[in-house]
């Protein structure tokens, strides 16, 4: 899961219009029957074409509810924007979204194999926006393996399961305006379809049917990462904000974890590229200095001097500046030779919830998927919502 949620900006304010209707379409959190909430997942953003294979394809005017494509048999399609609506084979229908459903359980989307239906909207004349509006039990079993690897013990993956299914619905309760819940992407969780699903992905999510982690009867921000480096982070430290439940803990279970120590190497003219890229007004980068540190010595404030004065960058910043994958943390110490930057750190994401290598060492020394849950997230407590 990513550091932070992406913000809508720019061109995804016209998609929000665009798609503002089909919000409404949405289930709702929990029914009283107890009916499973849908959850709305970005799949792409803006695509160019989209190639579409499977049975009994519909696609549908979402707005003026009319059938403009009907074939119960095996179908494939190649749809695109065009002007002021959406070619579907080489045919221009003046409908600016569309609702596309299907039978027989999934349907590929540019080698996507995604379950539940989706609503294709054209967004500019040249770019679609694709919604995957999907049971929430099937969304976590499409995420699961991309999340952990599906080898893993049971009871690590089960945890992985209640946790993600907890950070959907706290995102979904934050998001109902929004024309979608969640990104597909490690900036919200990774969610790759029906494709990675399996038996062991299921199995952990039938076992956890329903169940979310709560604080004072509501869902949790459940974040979590892949390795902490030795202690999970104060939620403050990382995000900014405070939460009761998200408090550091020690950790010795990602000991073994590979890649737990990395090493990056930066020069400071390849740092100066990176922040122009990001919109900094600057030219040349002359030193780099840490300014601030957590209580877990993890790097909460970096100095950037350059010849348009100092920039200041926290943590979660700084690694998007540089790339998330490079500075792998901001559990590192830094030290500068010939003007070139080299890192030197820990572990691997914000470090924030739970760490998903030591909740794989908990799992492999006979711990139970609660008692994971229970020991990265301070006071909260298990519940089945249906």
């Amino acid at each position: 899961m990513g550091d932070m949620r992406r913000t809508i900006t720019g061109k995804a304010i016209v998609r929000a219009c665009a798609l503002a209707a089909a919000v409404l379409l949405a289930p709702s959190m929990v029914s009283g029957n107890g009916t499973v909430p849908g959850i709305r997942v970005e799949i792409f953003g803006d695509a160019s074409t989209l190639h579409i294979e499977g049975k009994g394809i519909q696609i549908i005017d979402t707005y003026r509810n009319l059938a403009l494509f009907r074939n119960p048999g095996y179908s494939y399609l190649i749809l695109s924007a065009g002007n002021n609506g959406l070619v579907v084979d080489r045919k221009l229908y003046p409908a600016r979204m569309v609702t596309l459903l299907f039978s027989g359980g999934v349907v590929k989307i540019n080698d996507r194999l995604l379950r539940g239906h989706l609503e294709i909207a054209n967004i500019d004349n040249s770019h679609l926006v694709v919604i995957d509006v999907v049971n929430l039990e099937s969304y976590v079993a499409g995420l699961v393996n991309a999340e952990m690897p599906h080898n893993w013990p049971l009871e690590a993956l089960e945890a992985q399961a209640v946790v993600a299914r907890t950070y959907a619905l706290w995102q979904k309760e934050r998001h109902l305006n929004q024309y979608y819940d969640m990104a597909a992407d490690f900036m919200d969780q990774v969610y790759s379809g029906a494709g990675s699903e399996d038996s062991r992905g299921w199995k952990a999510v039938n076992a956890t049917r329903g169940q979310i982690i709560t604080y004072q009867g509501k869902p949790i921000l459940a974040m979590y990462h892949s390795e902490c480096g030795g202690e999970t982070e104060n939620s403050e430290d990382a995000i900014g904000y405070r939460y009761p439940y998200l408090r550091s803990v020690k950790c010795n279970f990602c000991k073994g974890a590979p890649g737990l120590n990395w090493k990056y190497a930066l020069s400071l003219q390849q740092l100066a590229r990176r922040l122009i890229v990001k919109g900094y007004t600057l030219s040349h980068v002359y030193g780099f200095r840490v300014m601030k540190r957590s209580r877990t010595q993890r790097v909460t404030v970096a100095r950037v001097v350059t010849d348009h004065g100092n920039i200041d960058l926290d943590g979660a910043t700084l690694r998007s500046v540089v790339g998330y994958d490079k500075l792998r943390s901001t559990l590192f110490h830094v030290r500068a030779k010939n003007g070139t930057l080299f890192f030197k750190g820990r572990g691997f994401g914000h470090g924030v919830g739970m760490c998903q290598w030591g909740a794989y060492g908990m799992a492999r020394k006979g711990y139970t998927y609660r008692q994971i849950i229970h020991f990265y997230y301070t006071g909260v407590r298990i519940e089945k919502l249906y």
